[in-house]
């Protein structure tokens, strides 16, 4: 093995692991600490106790807390309970909102794509689809039963971990080293009459040789819908449908017995057929082996397989059309009215399709990772390989219709657009439905390495070190089906995208005891990036001890977030745009003689990728106490500050500004664009196509603070008591769309179309209790009231707050059988009522589940 020692220990270009808390021996004269390394820092043989913000939550403590996915604890995590968190719950099967079947983490509300998520320290493929822009790990992939703990970073760490740690870092570290069986089956289902009921089996095996251990872990879970029709959701605003006959519009019939409930429309409530949380069918292995190949060297492999497929659910999608003047599908009524001015005339229906809109997902993906780690004299070494991909499909299997089919059947009398479509057969509705499928493959494969150990001794210790790089490829493609990316298919908009990259990285990481109770961490890591190249980001850390058991911590440094792949390499969508006209608009010389007629102009915009994007930069500051108040009695404070910068979005007014200074081309015809950027005018001067993208335009700052405790109390007649609160106040949260706008409080409300909320403050706070074969929990989740938004009705301004509780009960029921009782939403509250949103209650951060009991029973030999 010595050979195959030297030879990867001078590869070079790796990124060290970071890793799990995986703690080897590490016998060296100048040290005898164990190489524990922890989220955070790469550092080997250091003391890291209040260096750096790390919370570490073990899967008892998610199970007991109430939580059934990775994607609910995540959400009620304080530091992540905001914008750009998002679950399958919620999720809708339109154009809008985030893929079908996914989930993704934010910290600090800076999105999902500037949270690094990690799978035993090392990097995971993005999900193929996009959220909107933001690119993101499903977090669905990551089977919870497969999970030893989960570590969260509340600090930049681009200078660690390279691009996307800008707020912060989870990383979730697998159970190996298993050694015997267990079986674990839980059944769970809400208290009302609704069927929202869980099954969930899981296996998990460890099986050891003199030199090796190989765990095992499989795992399958069965999830039914529930809907909000099976909640008494109060909707806010409802939509409507309405027949044009001769410039007057009326109300069908099907609408309460003919009587028009909004002026001449009818009222349509599309809200009541939508999921409020899905059904899907999950089944995940998880295989880790190690193999001791002698005193100083180790092999070690990683294995996933996740399979996911289930549904997303909408109404039934808008439509419009015009029946021709005569057609045998009008109704008497409607022929009626048509005659009354001596003639007939076609006839325009607005109105929605009979069926819901569905989607059916399937994602699949894969990981295998393989490394050698080892020692060579008082240094220590790691190297791997890891592959992952992930293949994902959508197929819109029921409410999505062709737009030319539905147009040619109505011509041609084959379709019946009144009465909401429901006189139509189903053999005729299927006809001119389409599967639209969406497709997507997201590809990464790397190698990394690291050499960490004593570089000299300082009066007051060693200084040590980890030296290490990185190499991986990335590919990602996501290709909708050429109907959809038209514009083809009723309600359903469709983004394409198809990028790879090559990406390098160097970094050197150094602990450097200053005096007996002052030590600094210096970090600093290069990457570059193929397709848009390099950046440099440090971070200087500072701990100093007061006492053995008080500790100030602080720390200042830049990130970054490389344009993802779909930003980058994003093909054409189409939407519309408009500009303003008015004499003195800052637009007006794009306007000819209609523009100026009509004050304002509709044009079409095609969106594309721009493959000039730069990084989006920041910086983030931290400082802060962890006191040991006593033995048992724990406390830590954060302040934090982040300054996010040059955001990438798509923004219409760089591009109009450009032709309007003559920096973008303005040409009569869309060929004469020639690929660029820029706009198109007709022959009168109206400007009436626009080709636009991706930019750096946006800025953002939040600051905070964090604040945690825990107390464990220990008594001889009444058990062990655990009490402990966790809480984030954030205290500004501002963020300018350009760079010429003007800075936008989002703080505390909802926000945008979407109704993104930003609480101010979220808390987690509870008491878990042991005596003998009995153990039980409490857990409070607090969510602050917010402003109401941008959409209210009736006069509504503010969303209160929200606490909820759940409840554990755990008993041991003979040596190596537990029966467990969890109950969240125990007081089964409703979400607090929010007029903007048009479901009623913030989707984002509330949810309408109500109380679930799950029951679990879980068998070791």
């Amino acid at each position: 093995m010595s050979k195959w020692s030297l030879i990867l220990a001078g590869a070079g270009l790796c990124l060290s692991p970071v890793a799990t808390a995986v703690q080897q021996a590490q016998q060296s004269e100048q040290q005898d600490l164990e190489t524990i390394e922890v989220t955070g820092s790469r550092l080997k043989g250091v003391d890291m106790e209040g260096a750096n913000p790390v919370q570490m939550f073990s899967q008892e403590d998610i199970i007991d807390r109430g939580h059934l996915t990775i994607g609910s604890f995540l959400r009620d995590l304080p530091q992540a309970a905001t914008a750009g968190t998002f679950t399958t719950n919620g999720n809708v099967g339109g154009a809008d909102g985030a893929p079908a079947g996914s989930a993704g983490v934010s910290l600090r509300g800076l999105g999902s794509s500037s949270t690094l998520v990690l799978v035993n320290g090392r990097r995971v493929n993005v999900s193929s689809f996009a959220n909107g822009s933001d690119s993101f790990v499903n977090v669905n992939n990551i089977p919870m039963a497969a999970i030893e703990r989960v570590d969260v970073l509340t600090d930049g760490a681009s200078s660690i971990y390279g691009s996307d740690a800008i707020a912060g870092v989870i990383n979730f570290i697998l159970r190996d080293d298993f050694e015997g069986h267990e079986i674990s089956l839980m059944y769970g289902d809400d208290t009302a009459s609704s069927d929202a009921s869980r099954v969930n089996a899981t296996y998990v095996g460890g099986f050891n040789t003199k030199n090796s251990n190989t765990t095992v872990i499989l795992d399958v879970v069965k999830q039914n819908a529930l809907f909000n029709s099976d909640r008494p959701i109060d909707v806010t605003y409802e939509s409507n449908t309405f027949v044009d006959i001769d410039g007057t519009e009326y109300a069908e019939p099907y609408c309460n017995g003919g009587e028009a409930l909004a002026g001449e429309r009818c009222d349509y409530d599309y809200v009541i057929q939508r999921a409020i949380q899905p059904d899907y069918d999950n089944m995940g292995a998880t295989v880790s082996h190690t193999y001791r190949l002698g005193d100083m060297t180790e092999f070690f492999a990683e294995a996933m397989y996740q399979h996911n497929e289930g549904h997303a659910y909408d109404s039934g999608a808008a439509f419009s059309v015009t029946v021709p003047a005569g057609s045998s599908v009008i109704p008497a009524w409607a022929q009626e009215i048509d005659q009354e001015d001596g003639s007939a005339d076609p006839i325009y229906v607005d109105s929605r399709f009979p069926d819901r809109r569905t989607q059916s997902y399937t994602d699949k993906s894969y990981r295998v990772l393989t490394g050698l780690r080892g020692e060579l004299g008082y240094w220590q070494w790691e190297t791997a390989l890891a592959y992952g991909k992930t293949e994902n499909e959508i197929l819109h299997t029921s409410g999505f219709y062709s737009v030319a089919a539905v147009e040619a059947a109505t011509n041609a009398g084959q379709f019946n657009p009144f009465n909401l479509g429901r006189d139509n057969s189903e053999e005729q509705l299927a006809s001119l439905r389409t599967l639209a499928p969406r497709r997507g493959e997201s590809t990464l494969a790397s190698i990394d390495f690291n050499l960490s150990g004593d570089l000299f001794e300082m009066p007051a210790g060693y200084v040590k070190s980890v030296f290490g790089g990185e190499y991986r490829t990335e590919e990602i493609s996501d290709n909708p089906a050429d109907i959809a990316a038209n514009n083809g298919v009723f309600a359903l908009g469709a983004s394409q995208a198809e990028a790879d990259r090559n990406q390098y990285a160097v970094y050197g990481e150094f602990h450097v005891p200053i005096t007996s109770s002052i030590d600094t961490i210096l970090a600093l890591r290069y990457d570059h990036y193929s397709d848009f190249g390099g950046d440099v980001n440090p971070k200087l850390s500072v701990r100093w001890r007061a006492t053995d058991d008080l500790v100030f911590r602080a720390s200042a440094s830049t990130g970054f977030r490389a344009p993802s792949l779909n930003q980058l390499g994003a093909g054409t969508s189409l939407s519309a745009a408009y500009v303003d006209c008015e004499p003195g608009s800052q637009y007006a010389s794009l306007c000819g003689d209609n523009g100026a007629a009509l004050g304002e102009l509709e044009l079409d915009q095609e969106t594309i990728g721009n493959p000039n994007l730069k990084a989006e930069n920041s910086t983030a500051y931290n400082t802060g106490v962890s006191w040991n108040i006593t033995d048992n009695w724990q406390f830590t404070a954060d302040y934090w500050r982040y300054d996010h910068e040059d955001i990438v979005d798509i923004d219409a007014n760089t591009t109009l500004d450009a032709c309007v200074n003559g920096s973008a081309p303005v040409v009569n015809s869309i060929e004469a664009l020639n690929g660029a950027f820029g706009c198109v005018v007709d022959a009168d001067g109206d400007i009436f196509y626009m080709r636009t993208g991706y930019f750096n335009v946006g800025e953002q700052t939040t600051d905070g603070v964090d604040i945690s405790t825990d107390y464990d109390l220990k008594t001889d007649r009444w058990g062990q008591y655990k009490l402990f609160v966790s809480a984030t106040k954030t205290f500004s949260y501002e963020r300018k769309a350009t760079a010429d706008s003007e800075p936008e409080d989002l703080l505390g409300r909802l926000s945008g179309a979407a109704e993104i909320a930003r609480p101010d403050f979220v808390a987690d706070f509870g008491i878990q209790w042991y005596q003998g074969a009995i153990d039980a929990s409490l857990i409070g989740h607090y969510v602050s009231s917010m402003g109401d938004g941008d959409f209210q009705w009736g006069g509504n301004d503010t969303v209160d707050s929200w606490l909820t509780w759940n409840a554990s009960f755990g008993y041991q029921v003979m040596e190596n059988h537990k029966l467990l009782l969890t109950v969240s939403n125990l007081l089964d509250e409703e979400p607090p009522y929010a007029s903007s949103p048009t479901n009623g209650y913030a989707s984002s951060i509330h949810d309408w589940m109500g109380r679930e009991v799950g029951l679990r029973y879980t068998v070791s030999f």
